[in-house]
């Protein structure tokens, strides 16, 4: 117990009780957490891994948004239809965006083939697992071809709160393509 000193009092019930509150109040506003680092997305971090055994050397914050501004304003930007080899594909992930916009993307993948009809095979790591993956900017709602071959992989399951407008194939949330300047 610490000791009073003279003309001390001994505090209030009340007065313990609205700063125990107030404590509380501020921590709930998030006044006592630290202010959180964007988490890193897999995607993201298996391209800049790849860039960076190719030889690149650039920081970001692990997440894909910011990937996407460095590509985009130290590298070159081009056309779905001009996608090569090494190319990063960006994805906007978002259900309800009505367009796709690499400010929002929340996935990239690293372009592998890309066929004579522009089917773009693209590697990514999503789930865990590092995959072989498939976009098709020129028919971004087809699922399979005529022959059977996916056009467009699924990036995102179907939820129930899925406005009707959501996009699930990668054609559709592909928002951009980076190209970087590799050694």
């Amino acid at each position: 117990m610490a000791l009073m000193l003279p003309n001390e009092t001994k505090p209030r019930f009340w007065g313990a009780l609205l700063a125990i509150l107030a404590v509380f109040g501020l921590a709930a506003l998030g006044c006592a957490t630290q202010h959180a680092r964007p988490a890193p997305d897999e995607g993201a971090a298996f391209v800049e891994r790849d860039l960076r055994r190719e030889g690149l050397r650039f920081g970001t914050d692990g997440s894909t948004r910011a990937l996407w501004g460095y590509l985009s304003s130290a590298h070159q930007v081009v056309a779905a239809a001009s996608a090569r080899p090494g190319d990063v594909l960006f994805f906007d992930t978002r259900a309800s965006a009505a367009v796709p916009s690499c400010d929002d993307a929340g996935h990239a993948g690293i372009v592998q083939a890309v066929s004579h009809d522009g089917r773009i095979t693209f590697v990514e790591a999503r789930g865990g697992r590092v995959r072989r993956s498939y976009a098709d900017p020129v028919r971004p709602t087809l699922r399979r071809d005529g022959r059977g071959q996916i056009a467009n992989t699924f990036l995102r399951p179907k939820r129930m709160d899925d406005p009707t407008s959501a996009r699930y194939f990668a054609g559709e949330m592909l928002c951009g393509v980076a190209r970087p300047h590799l050694r």
